[in-house]
């Protein structure tokens, strides 16, 4: 008997077990792969220990395999050194948990205490137990890492970043004073933010600096100074439109752009109109820029550029949602 799509009933039934199995394999497949990509997003616990160094301050516990009596406890001491059993003075500081045990192991069979000794370190108590984060965060301060931490829940421990941050994150690891890694967070795109999602460490210092603000003055519908939310970068024109736009009673072609330097402000002349109309090229705007419109009746001389300047300094500032 055939089905009214042209398939005999009988060789139906003798397939779909095939094909339900086919399926349940590709599900388990993808869900197979899911878990691997989440496991390869879930920091191990382990490496808290493995990527972190030795610090003065620190407690260590150290064990030697089959060698239960030599276990012990010790505090890394100002110099960087640690007295152990056995060994007496030695020099930890600087090591990961890991190195720190192959050194150890290699000094007993050095000194014919043990013979291929097995040595295990781990960091009991670190000595900064927190993340500093300063700058533009809602409740900047010392936060406690006892365990694994990323960037993002050190950001929501301290309330956020505030309306000014950049969102070019610095981050100074403990374990390399000397290097810094700057981390662009994503607040708004909860997959882009994932992706750079770093692991943070105690001790470790992250900086949430201020965001570069442009400040459009005059005969506009809303003056005032605005944040350079897209990557620190903003157009004139982008900037005119957060304003809201030039008045009808606005000198559009007589407009100043205010650039700041060293000795004060250079000013240049704008001739905003053109721009509207594509007769000139839209330009970039740098961080602390002022874009001045007058009105029609304003009779305006360069001389009043301080003035300018100053209004800037007491503008409110708006935070424009994307």
């Amino acid at each position: 008997m055939k089905s009214r799509h042209g398939l005999n009933s009988n060789h139906w039934r003798r397939v779909t077990p095939a094909i339900l199995l086919a399926v349940a394999a590709q599900l388990a497949a993808a869900q197979a792969s899911q878990s691997k990509e989440a496991s390869a997003r879930t920091p191990d616990p382990a490496s808290l220990h493995a990527q972190v160094l030795i610090a003065p301050g620190d407690l260590l516990s150290i064990s030697i395999y089959d060698e239960p009596e030599e276990d012990q406890e010790v505090r890394v001491e100002e110099g960087g050194g640690a007295n152990l059993s056995l060994l007496g003075p030695v020099k930890l500081s600087g090591m990961t948990a890991e190195q720190a045990g192959e050194f150890i192991a290699r000094q007993l069979s050095a000194r014919h205490f043990l013979l291929n000794p097995q040595v295990t370190v781990l960091i009991e108590d670190f000595a900064t137990q927190g993340v500093s984060i300063t700058g533009e965060v809602n409740h900047p301060g010392v936060y406690p890492v006892l365990g694994n931490r990323t960037l993002l829940d050190v950001i929501s421990l301290a309330g956020g970043l505030t309306s000014m941050a950049d969102t070019a994150v610095t981050i100074k690891h403990r374990s390399s004073p000397d290097d810094q890694v700057t981390v662009r967070v994503t607040v708004d795109d909860a997959t882009a933010a994932l992706n750079e999602n770093v692991q943070v460490y105690p001790g470790d210092l992250i900086v949430v600096p201020r965001a570069g603000i442009v400040y459009v003055l005059g005969d506009v519908a809303r003056p005032g100074g605005f944040v350079m939310q897209d990557d620190g970068k903003v157009t004139l024109l982008q900037a005119l439109a957060q304003a809201g736009g030039a008045n009808r009673t606005a000198a559009i072609n007589g407009g100043l752009l205010l650039h700041k330097t060293a000795s004060g402000y250079a000013t240049d002349r704008i001739r905003v109109g053109d721009l509207l109309k594509g007769k000139l090229p839209d330009f970039a705007m740098n961080p602390n820029d002022i874009l001045f419109i007058p009105g029609s009746r304003l009779r305006y001389f360069e001389s009043d550029s301080q003035g300018i300047a100053s209004a800037a300094v007491g503008a409110a500032v708006y935070h424009v949602v994307p």
